[in-house]
């Protein structure tokens, strides 16, 4: 069963699209893809950030590769929602770890 993918509306995704130039249509509709293959098919790819809560929900986040550079993005479950609430440029676990520290 697919899940309905939502980009919050905040100022961290709001820095990420205006920072990068990066259009939000064609991105959201590759996230949408990636996302539902990802928990479909190679849900081990998938990861806790330990340690944070957003939203008084566990924190997922997983490696998008396109075409010319890699993102990791952080998202919760909502029932039946997906809800993406930070992407960045940072590769590293631990670093991006740190990072949603400071979101939450």
């Amino acid at each position: 069963m697919e899940k309905n993918i939502i980009l919050e509306n905040n100022p961290y995704l709001e820095k990420f699209f205006t920072h990068l130039k990066i259009d939000k249509k064609s991105i959201y509709e590759i996230i949408c893809e990636n996302t539902n293959i990802f928990i479909q098919q190679v849900p081990h790819k998938i990861k806790q950030v330990k340690g944070y809560k957003y939203k008084d929900k566990t924190i997922y986040e997983y490696k998008l590769k396109l075409a010319k550079q890699a993102y990791r993005l952080a998202y919760i479950f909502n029932g039946d929602d997906i809800i993406v609430f930070y992407i960045s440029k940072t590769l590293i676990k631990a670093d991006f770890t740190e990072e949603i520290a400071k979101v939450v």
